[in-house]
């Protein structure tokens, strides 16, 4: 078993890492009006796939949920918010989506009137939940439409993706190592609290460690104070861990270990469950600054 568990671990690195550098590639020329659009296709992809591993949760349930509405639904919401962005004529937009959304949930149950409340409310916590958090991570990359495509958004998905992934990271690796004390055992019996603890401070000294390297290179295009980099770290590292149990508790509820079989990953849920809670939150501090 323990060796079954290396090779998992080594393959989901290995995939991690392509992934990540194929990722890291198109950010680093993400101003690139081409790579801009290759980016969008990108997200709306995973979202459509994270879209459609959530309704086969709420399918293990024995419900009925529109799969290709609400991946129809998810793309385009991904497609407003990046319109939005190059076309600052049209902010509301991505809400537009979202209210025209609900509208098609509620005629496509016209004809099925049994259940009709249970498959909308989760067809519409399925868009809230998936679709808006990943459609918002093109908001943190440009995050001065007005001001066209920026640089600076670069370094604020850095941010983002460091800050958070390291929270994961810590908290799993020192749970495995030093944890004792269960943290939600009846979500995930492997975290601690210990490596909670971990991955808390873990998100702080990263955030603070960004800042820091900001300041060093005399980056004035990156703001973020040192009182800043304080609680929007503090802010990630609890909000990354929250994000992560709240997949479990769907996935434990639907009685499902991975949200989806793709080799090396698991499932696109498991890969952006923690990102899904912070991102919103980088995405208003930079709308709010």
């Amino acid at each position: 078993m323990t060796i079954k568990r290396m090779a998992d671990l080594s393959s989901r690195l290995m995939t991690s890492i392509s992934l990540g550098l194929c990722v890291a590639t198109l950010i680093v020329f993400s101003p690139l009006p081409f790579v801009s659009l290759l980016l969008m296709f990108f997200v709306a992809g995973i979202s459509a796939i994270g879209i459609w591993e959530y309704a086969q949760l709420a399918i293990a349930k024995k419900r009925h949920p529109a799969k290709r509405l609400m991946i129809a639904i998810a793309i385009l919401e991904v497609i407003a918010l990046y319109i939005s962005l190059v076309f600052v004529d049209l902010p509301q937009l991505p809400i537009l989506v979202v209210a025209l959304g609900v509208i098609a949930f509620s005629i496509h149950r016209f004809k099925r009137v049994t259940g009709a409340l249970n498959e909308i409310a989760i067809e519409f916590f399925g868009i809230i939940y998936v679709a808006v958090p990943l459609s918002l991570i093109l908001g943190v990359l440009y995050p001065n439409p007005h001001q066209g495509f920026p640089q600076e958004g670069r370094w604020w998905l850095l941010y983002l993706i460091v800050v958070t992934k390291i929270t994961d990271v810590g908290a799993y690796f020192v749970g495995r190592l030093w944890g004792k004390n269960k943290l939600c055992p009846s979500l995930s019996p492997q975290k601690t609290v210990e490596g909670a603890i971990a991955g808390f401070i873990g998100a702080v000294c990263a955030s603070i460690a960004i800042h820091k390297l900001a300041v060093y290179m005399q980056a004035e295009w990156f703001h973020l104070s040192f009182s800043e980099a304080v609680w929007l770290g503090m802010l990630i590292g609890i909000l990354g861990q929250v994000g992560d149990l709240a997949e479990s508790l769907l996935k434990r509820d639907a009685v499902v270990k991975d949200s989806n079989a793709l080799p090396g990953l698991g499932g696109v849920l498991d890969m952006v469950d923690s990102l899904l809670f912070t991102t919103p939150i980088v995405y208003f501090f930079l709308r709010m600054h």
